[in-house]
């Protein structure tokens, strides 16, 4: 049973290990085969985060199983013996073979391990193991190995209103809705997307995505370093803002597109009519709801998620969609901002502030939770009062999304109004 706990433990995180992080990045690549080089433990501890958005995963995601004599005198002979089942069963069009913690520590060269094999595909090879960091270091590490091993081609031709998405990941919450409604709305407004490294993108896409007139980190914690490397080597211009939450904030968003590489404000009057035509409908719905139950107000908010997300998500909350007094942000990742935002009360290290964090959940009552489930799980533990809750992030144990409803952009403005006014009806009948 103690093990069974510990299990539970771990998996009640919000930052998992760089081994899976580095795994959802290839993970996110149509094809590509991953191997664990390490025990069970941790292959399954990947498997399970990423199977829930990525299902099919587990028919390329390999494990090498070293036992104990291998963790002493070497992985060759299970690694060996997993790379040629491969090179038997399938041809991938990348390979990624990352180390766990215990097989990095025995410093075991891994890429001469492959090199033996006589892969028919590139091989990615890293040390992912914890002293490496968490989910993000993870990540960052595989798209920077992915982009060594098989650099873009030189920027030559530029295809004009074609731009590339970074710090995308099927390994976040909701992400591929997210995605999905990102793509819809950049068409919308005129522009062709080339490339979503770790997130959909085949290898052809990402070779080619030098092409791309301008790169746009969408994640910062997790794209921000490969835009400044494309930048520095492909001479690529990137823009970096947090992610288009709200209507208002989507149109923002568009907007300084469209001033980075000089598009006609003409090219935004389809998203601008259909940003209308939505508006529209939600007053319609607002107004009704507001006679009955009164504004939609909260005491307090706070709101816990990669920092990427917690910030657009705060603006959002503080701008569109509900009144709020202090309001208060959690970064799972610790990526804290280079300068202060007014429109936030108080932010906090989800590495390092969990006494802080546990003080502010426990002063949340009647205010409004957009959070993980650990957040949930510490109001339950310190017997705090009730708060209306709302998924945002990762780890996620009360709730399926299975339809196309994102949280990003027009129609993600749409739904969040949605499940805030139900979330907030629902509490006022408790």
């Amino acid at each position: 049973m103690g093990g069974e706990s510990q299990w539970g433990n771990v998996c009640a995180q919000v930052d998992t290990c760089a081994l899976t992080g580095a795994a959802a990045f290839f993970a996110g690549i149509p094809d590509a085969v991953i191997v664990a080089n390490g025990p069970l433990w941790c292959y399954f501890y990947a498997l399970r985060y990423l199977e829930k958005p990525c299902p099919k995963v587990g028919a390329r995601f390999y494990c090498s199983q070293p036992d104990n004599n291998a963790v002493v005198y070497g992985t060759e002979e299970c690694l060996s013996g997993i790379l040629q089942s491969i090179r038997r069963n399938s041809r991938p069009p990348v390979l990624l073979i990352e180390n766990s913690c215990a097989i990095g520590l025995i410093g075991d060269d891994i890429a001469g391990i492959a090199g033996r094999a006589d892969m028919p595909c590139p091989v990615v090879c890293i040390d992912s193991g914890g002293l490496t960091g968490g989910f993000w270091e993870g990540y960052r590490a595989a798209a920077r190995a992915y982009l060594d091993v098989m650099p873009p081609q030189r920027r030559s031709e530029v295809q004009p209103r074609t731009v590339n998405l970074l710090g995308c990941t099927i390994g976040y919450y909701n992400a591929a809705n997210d995605i999905r409604e990102l793509k819809r709305i950049l068409a919308l407004a005129g522009y062709q997307i080339l490339a979503c490294p770790g997130a959909g993108s085949g290898i052809e896409e990402i070779t080619t995505m030098t092409r791309a007139e301008l790169n746009i980190v969408v994640h910062e914690e997790l794209g921000l370093e490969i835009a400044q490397y494309l930048q520095q080597e492909y001479g690529m211009p990137y823009l970096s803002l947090p992610p288009p939450y709200g209507i208002e904030g989507s149109l923002d968003w568009l907007k300084a597109l469209g001033q980075m590489v000089r598009m006609d404000d003409r090219s935004l009057q389809a998203v601008q009519r259909e940003a209308g035509d939505l508006e529209r409908q939600m007053r319609t719905a607002v107004l009704e709801m507001q006679q009955i139950w009164g504004e939609l107000c909260f005491p307090r908010t706070l709101v816990a998620a990669p920092s990427s997300v917690a910030l657009g998500m705060a603006r959002a909350v503080r701008s569109e969609w509900a009144d709020t007094g202090p309001l208060t942000v959690v970064l799972h990742d610790g990526r804290l901002p280079h300068q202060p935002l007014d429109y936030i009360d108080m932010i906090l290290d989800g590495q390092s502030d969990s006494q802080a964090v546990e003080r502010q959940l426990t002063g949340l009552a009647g205010g409004l939770l957009l959070a993980s489930c650990n957040e949930k799980a510490i109001l339950r533990q310190q017997a705090a009062p009730v708060a209306v809750c709302q998924n945002i992030a990762l780890p996620v144990c009360d709730e399926v999304i299975l339809s196309d409803r994102p949280f990003m952009g027009l129609r993600g403005a749409c739904h969040m109004t949605e499940r805030l006014w139900n979330q907030y009806i629902d509490f006022c009948q408790r």
